[in-house]
């Protein structure tokens, strides 16, 4: 690992490449952040002081210096513990509401369109415009990316999002994590250059054929010490929300309508706050049922350890918000979205490697598992098995 200060114009300055130990974390719908514990020499004082940004040679991601911790350890040496977090951490201190609101007779922000589209009106208004003062633009700023195009479609019905003023940060996690949306800011090499992005990720599974698939599997020497937990016992399907100015009922995603019986699992949800005086009452009591719904969702874990001797490298192969595949050994097969890369640096040696969250949990024999994923057209020339004989 290289990790470098940047001078004023996010150039790279002085490296370092000696840690005692160096973890360095980036992730998909939050901040990131990392520690350095070094030597505490008179060099690495000088360089390692509050609010310096730094960047690692594996990454496009940028971090703060926050904290500086002079110490000595077990062994009597002295140790410098540089602390902080990624540069998007800089929308926590940026306020989301709309200059036309009056806090008396319009006390909320309203934006209507879709989930991306509402996250990047929000950042670009505060962050780029300046609607609120011409200080809260953040420099070097560019909106859009450099990296590859995602290839997950992004949601596109509508929605309304009401917000009480609070930071960028929380409204843009809000309408992320309800929308299964990341966002990132990321420094383009030398050039004085940040680019801020809303983004699905690209679908890296063996579903699709448009990119080369990342799939760990015990079989491929990639994925060990595999676990798998699946439970129901906070799950809710479907969302009965009460208002002033009505009610709604709405189901997750993917959810059939006619479930019933011992399947049909209620969430009750107060939306006292919103009236009659909304300008869209269904589209805001949609979004509010969607929001709560996301909180209870089928848990299914599946968990492994991915061997450092992978092939599979971060930046060339996956990137933060893919879905990447993973296999047990009997063929239980998940959809895995990246939702942290971490880099790490110690006496062990340096090492790398994915957190991966469930997305889809696939069972063997399903028609969603790798053996079955095909459509009639990939039977015409089936010259073995009875469903080439279907009309």
């Amino acid at each position: 690992m290289e990790i470098y200060t940047l001078d004023p114009l996010l150039r790279r300055q002085y490296v370092t490449d000696r840690f005692v130990s160096a973890i360095w974390t980036e992730r998909w719908q939050s901040y990131g952040d990392f520690q350095l514990d070094l030597i505490s020499s008179p060099q690495n004082r000088s360089r390692f002081k509050p609010d310096t940004y730094l960047a690692l040679n594996k990454s496009n991601y940028v971090m703060r210096v926050e904290t500086v911790e002079d110490d000595v350890d077990a062994n009597g040496q002295k140790l410098l513990i540089v602390k902080g977090r990624s540069l998007e951490a800089i929308l926590m201190d940026r306020v989301a509401f709309s200059i036309e609101g009056n806090t008396t007779t319009t006390p909320k922000w309203i934006i209507t369109d879709t989930p991306a589209a509402v996250a990047r009106k929000i950042f670009h208004d505060i962050c780029v415009t300046g609607i609120l003062n011409a200080g809260d633009v953040i420099p070097f700023i560019t909106e859009g990316t450099f990296m590859p195009a995602s290839t997950i479609a992004e949601p596109v019905d509508p929605i309304t999002l009401e917000m009480d003023p609070t930071t960028v940060y929380e409204a843009t996690t809000q309408v992320c994590s309800s929308w299964d949306l990341g966002f990132r800011m990321l420094r383009r090499g030398d050039l004085s250059q940040l680019y801020y992005d809303i983004y699905a990720g690209s679908n890296r599974t063996t579903a699709q054929s448009t990119l080369p698939p990342v799939v760990f599997a015990p079989e491929l020497d990639n994925l060990q010490n595999t676990k798998e937990l699946t439970t129901i016992d906070s799950s809710k399907n479907v969302a009965y929300v009460y208002s002033p100015a009505g009610f709604a009922e709405i189901y997750a995603a993917g959810v059939d309508p006619t479930t019933n019986g011992f399947e049909r699992r209620v969430l009750v949800v107060n939306a006292s706050d919103i009236t009659s005086d909304n300008p869209n009452v269904t589209a805001a009591l949609n979004q509010r049922c969607y929001e709560e719904l996301a909180k209870y969702r089928v848990l299914q874990a599946f968990d492994g350890e991915i061997s450092q001797a992978s092939q599979y490298v971060y930046g060339r192969d996956y990137n933060l918000g893919d879905l990447v595949e993973t296999r047990n050994v009997d063929g239980v097969t998940n959809n895995m979205r990246v939702t942290e890369q971490i880099f790490v640096e110690d006496q062990n040696g340096e090492r790398s490697y994915p957190t991966l969250v469930l997305n889809t949990f696939i069972n063997t024999g399903s028609w969603l598992s790798w053996t079955n994923n095909k459509a009639w057209f990939d039977l015409d020339t089936d010259t073995t098995s009875v469903w080439n004989n279907q009309p």
